[in-house]
């Protein structure tokens, strides 16, 4: 019965870095965004300076 709590525990920690890449994917995204947004902004900056 020393495997239940074993299971429970790495079962846990894949939970973990599950959640951690899952976090990260959604940063790189926001980042992504961001970066989009701001060249855009840019772009519009030029345009009505013309």
């Amino acid at each position: 019965m020393r495997w239940i709590p074993l299971f429970a525990l790495l079962t846990a920690l894949g939970y973990i870095i599950f959640l951690q890449r899952k976090l990260a994917a959604a940063e790189r995204r926001g980042n992504m965004y961001r970066d989009i947004a701001n060249r855009l902004e840019l772009r519009l900056a030029e345009l009505n300076a013309h």
